[in-house]
């Protein structure tokens, strides 16, 4: 089991790199947007279809699923083949930032190679919390190919037992 860095944002509008990173993103979408436009003969109606296209072709959304236990969140990612140093995660008071890539190294074998669906992707998911977190408190470990985050619920949004008398 291998530890993963979590960057702790409280104030996302002191987070530079993050948002170098989105604004980098985008501009890779929209050039592969623009390259599917032309590849269609530059011709109008079909701007939504190349951009949600060159979404699917750079952007990487692995499976995942978020659990409530009351007093925290447990996050599962299905990140197969990657390591825990290719992993960026960010916690801002809000939400889950998780990033990386995924790199494809041609190994020369000798033979034809008749097809190979390996790519490099990018991942960049953002998962919002139902309620507000402690980013001192996200821990993240990776084993197996999943990635297991461990979000802790600010106190004052941790479920309360309210005793009734009876």
């Amino acid at each position: 089991m291998s530890t993963v860095a979590v960057q702790k944002v409280k104030a996302p509008e002191t987070a530079p790199s993050l948002f170098q990173s989105m604004d980098k993103l985008f501009e890779d979408v929209r050039k592969r947007a623009f390259d599917l436009f032309q590849l269609r003969g530059a011709l109008d109606g079909g701007d939504l279809e190349d951009w949600l296209q060159a979404e699917r072709d750079l952007i990487w959304a692995p499976e995942s699923d978020l659990v409530d236990t009351g007093k925290e969140f447990q996050m599962k990612i299905a990140l197969p083949a990657m390591e825990a140093k290719d992993i960026q995660i960010s916690a801002l008071p809000d939400a889950i930032i998780v990033q990386g890539e995924t790199s494809h190294k041609e190994e020369k074998k000798e033979g034809k190679v008749h097809f190979s669906e390996f790519s490099e992707r990018k991942l960049f998911r953002r998962f919002e919390m139902p309620t507000g977190i402690d980013v001192e408190q996200v821990k993240a470990t990776l084993e197996n190919g999943m990635l297991q985050i461990t979000v802790a619920k600010t106190p004052a949004t941790k479920e309360k037992k309210i005793a009734i008398a009876a």
